[in-house]
């Protein structure tokens, strides 16, 4: 009969918390897939190519992180698939509610607190991809005028929520 050791189980590192399937915002009718993402090689946040499907920074917090921000974006549109869910973030209102469901079937009930369009070039990333900092979830997508000299929208649209009751 094999034996384990107390010892040896404690040492061993925690699973890693559910990822994240599902986004929903009932308020303005979001309700998309999430697939985790990466980083693209211009060192941008990967993201999934469809605009009806949104993209986890995997290298970040998970909706049960003890800490840090889970970041969640999709694209506002693409060619491919024409406007997606994520242009109604710009309709979102504080005090709406966000829920994310994982892989596990957990949903984390989330209230907005922020809806901000911010300049690509003064958007504070650093607060979008916290690890450490309160709880929170972070929804971004494009927003403003397109430019086509650079080949993107001008701007970001970035909804913040902190979780219900915790």
């Amino acid at each position: 009969m094999p034996v384990r050791d107390a010892a040896l189980d404690a040492l061993a590192p925690p699973a890693a918390p559910p990822v994240p399937v599902r986004v929903t915002v009932p308020s303005v009718g979001i309700d998309l897939p999430v697939e985790p993402v990466g980083v693209d090689p211009d060192g941008s946040m990967a993201l999934p190519g469809s605009a009806d499907v949104a993209g986890w920074y995997r290298f970040g917090p998970a909706p049960a992180s003890p800490t840090g921000s889970t970041l969640v974006a999709a694209h506002v549109d693409a060619r491919s698939t024409g406007v997606g869910p994520f242009a109604r973030l710009r309709d979102v209102a504080p005090g709406a509610q966000v829920d994310v469901t994982t892989a596990d079937g957990t949903t984390t009930a989330y209230r907005v607190v922020d809806v901000v369009r911010i300049a690509k070039e003064e958007a504070p990333v650093e607060t979008w991809f916290d690890r450490d900092g309160a709880r929170r979830l972070v929804l971004v997508t494009c927003g403003g005028a397109f430019r086509r000299d650079v080949g993107h929208y001008a701007d970001n649209v970035v909804v913040t929520a902190e979780p219900i009751g915790g």
